[in-house]
């Protein structure tokens, strides 16, 4: 659920904010809103480590697939083609990484009550 929330989120997010001329970065809080309801949903059924496994580990994927994929379908992230293949690595991932881990919290948190 949670690779194909990534990939619908890069492929189809990257495509309206070209065609609808918006900035592909504002599609962030459904990536947020994503590791919520995930991280909410394990809780349900395991503990916060396996969540913030299973989120951290998407977050690797949409720092890598996820990145090309909006490269690949043209986002309008304000930057060259080039530019953002440069802005791929060990910074974006971890960052990404953070930000899911973050959000993998509010999730859990939130499937506490």
């Amino acid at each position: 659920m949670g690779l194909l929330g990534i990939v619908i989120i890069a492929t189809v997010g990257a495509a309206l904010s070209r065609k609808l001329n918006f900035k592909y970065s504002y599609l962030s809080i459904f990536s947020a809103i994503l590791y919520i309801i995930l991280a909410y949903l394990i809780c349900k059924i395991a503990d916060l480590k396996t969540a913030l496994i299973v989120n951290g580990l998407l977050g690797l994927f949409d720092s890598t697939v996820g990145f090309l994929l909006s490269i690949k379908f043209q986002s309008n992230s304000g930057y060259t083609k080039e530019q953002s293949t440069n802005m791929m690595g060990l910074k974006t991932s971890f960052a990404i990484l953070i930000f899911a881990l973050t959000f993998t919290l509010v999730g859990y948190g939130i499937g506490l009550f």
